[in-house]
């Protein structure tokens, strides 16, 4: 395989063709697929797993409540640790000034500031467009979605607002069959902020430690992002983690120039998890109505503010 040489000098391998990065999604077995370094493939396997666990129906349920069980363990864990991120951040933060100085913040200022701006654009042109499709209001989605919203915003997790806005989209008047689904799947593969988050983060690092990226290198590690992201729902920084792994697997960008955004991490993972919930409740409202099961005229009068939903009696 042919060697090219970083920006520091040392000789690393050219990042992987299409076909390796193919058939690294495919796992050599059920356990390494969770035990290796591939995240993708652990996300192949996590799929396969589920799917076969769905098929076994009565005989997998002592399984499936062993799992929500781990699962309420690892949150727990995962939320002591949560607890000194803000030390984390400061310190992390610190020795970023101290090693490149003051001069870094200006850069970072400038990630954050882009970043947020493509935020609002996103959800202005697109998510826009897309209600005003729908015959409504995305500003009344907003206000009526606020709590759930800013719950997001403190907590960095989507996965921290998927009970109560799954009732909120049903008292709108989606379906719950179509809320159901689309929702908690949504908040596995429908993550738009994770996808602008890890391409712009990648974009800033490749520009920050002088990595020159062919128009076709930009263009494969977007479509790759677009794809990791797909496992950066639920815990908070997250998306950092995936981050990561994305970057040891394509080999464009050094990993250990992740130090210069961990202490902004935090900041930009507030608009990332924004734009996932918001995200999620328009599709919910578009499968919806594509489901005939949606009450427009319910919805009109709710984010308009003529009326509350518990004024509407089934």
């Amino acid at each position: 395989m042919a060697l090219e040489h970083g920006p520091t000098g040392s000789a690393t391998e050219a990042h992987p063709t299409v076909t390796s990065f193919i058939l690294g999604l495919i796992p050599k077995n059920l356990i390494g697929a969770f035990t290796g370094t591939s995240l993708l493939a652990a996300l192949v396997g996590s799929l396969l797993f589920g799917v076969a666990l769905n098929k076994a129906g009565e005989v997998g349920r002592p399984l499936v409540a062993g799992m929500y069980a781990l699962e309420s363990v690892v949150f727990t864990v995962v939320g002591w640790v949560m607890r000194l991120a803000p030390l984390g951040t400061f310190g992390a933060l610190t020795a970023v000034v101290a090693t490149t100085g003051t001069q870094s913040l200006k850069g970072l200022g400038y990630l954050i500031l882009l970043f947020f701006a493509t935020c609002v654009v996103y959800v202005i042109v697109v998510l826009g467009a897309v209600m005003k499709l729908c015959g409504l209001s995305l500003l009344g989605l907003m206000r009526f979605l606020k709590a759930e919203l800013l719950i997001a915003l403190s907590t960095c997790s989507s996965e921290a607002v998927l009970p109560q806005l799954v009732k909120r989209l049903e008292e709108l008047g989606i379906g719950r069959p179509v809320v159901g689904i689309v929702i908690p799947a949504g908040f596995s593969f429908n993550l738009d902020g994770s996808a602008v988050y890890l391409t712009m983060a990648f974009l800033f690092l490749a520009q920050a430690t002088g990595v020159d990226l062919t128009l076709g290198q930009q263009l494969t590690a977007v479509a790759i992002m677009m794809l990791t992201s797909k496992g950066t729902a639920g815990i908070a920084g997250g998306a950092f983690i995936v981050l990561a792994s994305t970057l040891s697997a394509i080999g464009m960008v050094p990993v250990a120039c992740l130090a210069l955004i961990v202490g902004i991490a935090r900041i930009l993972n507030e608009g990332r998890v924004f734009v996932n919930v918001l995200g999620n409740a328009v599709a919910a409202i578009v499968i919806g109505k594509w489901e005939n099961d949606f009450d427009h005229a319910r919805a009109a009068s709710i984010l308009s503010g003529r009326h509350q939903p518990d004024e509407f009696v089934a």
